[in-house]
């Protein structure tokens, strides 16, 4: 997603102009932007009379992780991985093409810091799952916590920054009694609206019931028959599952050990049984319902995940 037209206008803001003049002591006053590269350079009366030989910025994209072999030109210090979070689908295995990007650049040069932003957009980001970032769901807005990881004992400060800044000008913008609006103003994570179950639901006996395991949640799927019409419902399952060889199972660690049991599967295109069909003929109706917001936003980032954004709710 690097497009010229937005990274020619990068580093355009007057105070950025401003600040390189000012570290340049004089010699540099503007930025000139080729082919993923960002010069240092000097303008007078509109003409370009001076321009750093070597780039101060190189841009890279996850994708073309495997066109950029043997790109180290040793320089690098810092890396900044901007909008890591999406509420978009991620690239297949996107944590490894990241990790073969950095092998690409860093090499074995030790002392690179990296920076790794985003908007609170989702708390279930497959990168939090991949980096071992296990308290990040729990952690409080305002604080750093602080991993250690590997043999080497490499640092990962995670930060849930307050909320933005911004005054009463602009927040006035964003007053509206829109709990989606919630991320703009406050920080605090962006959660949609969905479909809650109907009232009485609960009291009925489901036809059917699954189970999906994702991101370390488990949302207990039921099919419910509502004046004549099948409903899906979904809600966390905080207990063991019972009878789990007899029962469906959405998971995505069925691999390792392999699992050949028919009912338990990692992708939703997958049907073997009649059960399955039903299951996901519900979900493209769109005849969804969840006990609550965040029960919906697992179940949509699970669909993300796992049908890269074919299904959704």
């Amino acid at each position: 997603m690097l497009k010229p037209k937005n990274l020619e206008e990068l580093f355009s803001a007057p105070e950025h102009l401003q600040l390189i003049e000012e570290k340049t002591e004089g010699q540099y006053n503007s930025i000139f932007y080729r082919s993923n590269c960002f010069y240092l350079c000097c303008y007078q009366d509109g003409v370009k009379v001076a321009q750093d030989k070597k780039p101060f910025c190189r841009c890279y994209a996850i994708n073309t992780a495997e066109t950029t072999k043997g790109q180290d030109v040793g320089e690098i210090k810092y890396i900044f991985f901007d909008e890591f979070i999406t509420r978009q689908f991620y690239l297949a295995n996107e944590f490894i093409l990241f990790q073969n990007l950095l092998s690409s650049i860093v090499r074995h040069r030790a002392g690179i810091k990296i920076y790794m932003v985003a908007n609170t957009v989702s708390k279930y980001c497959p990168y939090f799952r991949e980096m071992g970032l296990t308290r990040v769901k729990d952690q409080k807005q305002g604080t750093i916590d602080v991993y250690t990881m590997g043999v080497n004992g490499t640092r990962i400060a995670v930060e849930y920054s307050d909320a933005p800044g911004g005054g009463d000008n602009v927040s006035s913008y964003f007053c509206f009694d829109n709990p989606e609006l919630d991320m703009i103003t406050s920080g605090s994570w962006e959660i949609a609206l969905y479909r809650h179950i109907p009232r009485g639901v609960g009291d009925l006996r489901p036809e059917l019931q699954f189970y999906i395991i994702f991101d370390g949640s488990t949302l207990r799927g039921a099919i419910y028959m509502i004046n004549d019409n099948p409903i899906l419902t979904f809600s966390r399952q905080y207990k063991e599952i019972k009878d789990p060889d007899d029962s469906i199972i959405y998971a995505d660690n069925l691999d390792d050990p392999p699992d050949t049991n028919p009912l338990h599967q990692t992708n939703p295109a997958i049907m073997p049984t009649r059960a399955h069909e039903v299951i996901i003929s519900l979900i493209k109706q769109h005849k969804t319902f969840f006990a609550d917001n965040e029960d919906g936003e697992i179940f949509a980032n699970w669909l993300k995940a796992t049908t890269k954004g074919g299904l959704k709710v």
